[in-house]
């Protein structure tokens, strides 16, 4: 049977109905530009009729409550941010790491490694058509030096960058055991909310945006769990389940692209994780390809100067430092005995005075195309070298560029659907508070019905 204060009821449920709606717009209009943050909204619904006796059993509706408030999201979207973030934390990674070896590898202020090899066969070819000049045989010296000195730094500007991408493999190894951790302790507060009717929106949000973070760094898979949990796995590696966060593996290879521990190895397929491993890997790349130059340098050059007779009267002498096994690049240099005297540089096989033929066959090597650098010369191999590293450089902005659109217009898709519109909120406040000052309305009508029913009272 309806109380007789049932009116007084019904607009006291409306006020408080109306009154929590304006705080749900209000708390969307003050998160306006939190990241991450989605649009919640109201949802009403009808109170459960009472029912009471007339010429029959009716229903009489009791008024309006709140049913939930609810974020609005779209799975789907956020399934394609999640890769697409994986595909954008690589992609720009390693376009940064490629920009560096771009700058230090840059060969076109005439400073580089290749106008180093111009000097140096130069200077044998000037040494060739002046073979009794010490000063000539002096620009040879420096000549070699220089090169040596070019290829070497070169060499450790790579060493120092490769270095600084594998500590930044490291740093984000870090950043994922951090991001995982806080996921898992939001984990926990998220499962405890429904247990007292609650709906965890902005602990869900913050969940959301650690993900997608996480997802930057590392390719992810997420699994809703039934407690509202999220289990989150890298290619067949667990990282948070019900059980909190686990330990990202520390032993890597950049080479395969693979973390490993105990269990087995994981692929690392996407995210700044996949992009520095990879730099890191095509560093050591180029390096090698400087290490093919400096050996090749020092087999070709020292095969014909070693068969010559310098003005000392010596002979089998290298112009390159050399040992077996070749060292390659990092410590390309001239031959002690070169380094320390230019008069035992020869310039012909002979040792006569005049005699340059040794000098002109080493200026030739410049055009001599050779089967150890895949059929190029000296400076085609090098040259090939710095325009690969240009492509692979401008490849990966490239990719960077498309990726960087692509996550862009999936959150502007997002920002549509889920995001607060000052406009649409300013609308439902001045909706809410019409039908609450009606509420109020009623509620005066009701109190003064009631108050003159009182008063008609004896």
């Amino acid at each position: 049977m309806p109380s007789p204060f049932l009116g007084i009821d019904i607009a006291s449920q409306a006020l408080r109905a109306f009154q929590r709606a304006l705080d749900v717009t209000g708390h969307n209009i003050s998160n306006v530009n939190t990241p991450g943050y989605s649009r919640q909204v109201t949802d009403f619904t009808e109170i459960t009729p009472t029912t009471f006796f007339g010429t029959k059993v009716l229903a009489l509706g009791q008024g309006v409550g709140i049913d939930a408030v609810n974020r609005i999201r779209d799975a789907f979207l956020d399934a394609r941010m999640i890769a697409a973030q994986g595909d954008l934390g690589k992609s720009t990674t390693l376009s940064d790491g490629l920009k560096q070896v771009e700058s230090a590898m840059n060969d076109t202020t005439g400073n580089g490694i290749g106008d180093a090899l111009d000097q140096f066969f130069n200077a044998w070819s000037a040494l060739a058509s002046n073979p009794n000049d010490p000063a000539t045989r002096v620009q040879v010296q420096q000549a070699g030096s220089l090169l040596a000195g070019k290829v070497r730094s070169a060499y450790q500007d790579l060493s120092t960058l490769k270095a600084q991408q594998q500590a930044s493999v490291t740093g984000t190894l870090d950043q994922i055991d951090q991001l995982t951790a806080t996921i898992a302790d939001l984990n926990n507060q998220i499962r405890n909310k429904p247990t007292f009717g609650d709906v965890p929106n902005d602990l869900l949000d913050k969940r959301d945006q650690a993900i997608r973070e996480l997802s930057g760094l590392v390719d992810i898979h997420t699994y809703d769990q039934s407690d509202g949990s999220v289990t989150i796995t890298m290619n067949q590696l667990t990282l948070v389940d019900r059980g909190g966060a686990r330990l990202i593996p520390r032993t890597f290879d950049t080479a395969t692209g693979q973390l490993s521990d105990a269990n087995g190895t994981y692929d690392v397929r996407g995210g700044k994780l996949a992009g520095v491993m990879q730099a890191v890997n095509t560093i050591s790349g180029y390096q090698s390809q400087l290490d093919l130059l400096a050996n090749t340098l020092r087999t070709q050059v020292n095969s014909v100067h070693a068969t010559g007779t310098n003005p000392l009267g010596t002979t089998g002498i290298n112009f390159f430092n050399d040992a077996n096994p070749q060292t390659g690049a990092i410590d390309f240099d001239l031959d002690p005995a070169i380094k320390a005297d230019a008069q035992a540089i020869s310039s012909g096989a002979s040792g006569n005075p005049g005699d340059g033929g040794l000098a002109l066959s080493l200026s030739r090597l410049r055009d001599q195309t050779l089967a150890g650098l895949g059929g190029q010369t000296v400076s085609g191999y090098y040259t090939g070298l710095v325009s690969q590293i240009g492509r692979d450089a401008s490849s990966s902005q490239t990719t960077g560029s498309t990726q960087t659109a692509v996550v862009q217009q999936i959150d502007s898709q997002i920002q549509s659907a889920s995001g607060v519109s000052l406009d649409d909120e300013m609308a439902n406040m001045l909706r809410f508070q019409r039908s609450y000052q009606a509420a109020a309305k009623v509620l005066s009508v009701f109190d003064q019905a009631t108050d003159d029913l009182i008063k008609m009272l004896p």
